[in-house]
């Protein structure tokens, strides 16, 4: 009997060691399992915080167009003196209430922005861009419009593009004329030439009216 019960001891004993191994390597396995996934998981978090793709996106080099509201970064109805610090152009004070700025890429290109009534407390009301009349056919390509209508393209051209443009009687100016494509809240896009050529060699964006013939007259 003591023989039997010394056994059965020996036998319970080595289940219950067996039993404890057992528990422990399961135990071991899952924290490593979790640790190679929380190590995984932090490893994919810092190449996505660190990712090149989210640094931010190149300048656009689409962004000078011409519009019915605008031409590149200056658009009627923008204040007067948040033209004068855009951030993208070189802007200089011509006399009150008018601008000239620069054109990337197009130095020899004019453009202008005018304050309505030439106060430098209100907003735009005039954006215009030129070149010499007599020369518009040497001039490098500069903004154009979404249908491919800049200065050096003729009248035929802009009238293909838009079959809405009119022709303005009084463009207040002798030997010029004007075509007008009209914005649906108002004011637009005017382009001019000459009575000896088609070339447009000037466009404007105004509330209306025609382009001042001097600014700073």
């Amino acid at each position: 009997m003591v023989v039997a019960r010394r056994a059965a001891g020996l036998v319970l004993g080595a289940l219950t060691a067996i039993t404890l191994v057992i528990g422990l390597s399961a135990c071991g396995s899952s924290a490593t399992t979790e640790q190679s996934d929380s190590g995984s998981d932090a490893g994919e978090s810092g190449s996505t915080s660190e990712s090149p793709s989210e640094t931010g996106t190149p300048p656009d080099d689409d962004m000078w167009m011409i519009s019915l509201s605008g031409i590149g970064p200056f658009e009627i109805g923008m204040r007067y003196a948040d033209a004068l610090t855009t951030p993208s152009a070189d802007v200089s004070e011509l006399c009150e209430g008018v601008a000239q700025t620069s054109v990337p890429e197009s130095v020899d290109l004019s453009m202008w922005v005018i304050a309505s009534e030439r106060d430098p407390a209100s907003t735009l009301s005039e954006i215009s861009i030129s070149a010499p009349a007599d020369t518009i056919e040497d001039i490098p390509s500069g903004p154009e419009t979404e249908k491919g209508i800049g200065l050096g393209s003729t009248a035929t051209e802009l009238v293909d593009a838009y079959p809405d443009a009119r022709e303005l009687d009084d463009t207040g100016v002798p030997g010029r004329i004007m075509y007008y494509v009209q914005a649906g809240d108002g004011g637009g896009m005017i382009f001019t030439t000459t009575a000896e050529s088609e070339a447009i060699w000037q466009i404007s964006i105004t509330t209306g009216e025609t382009p001042a013939y001097e600014p700073c007259a």
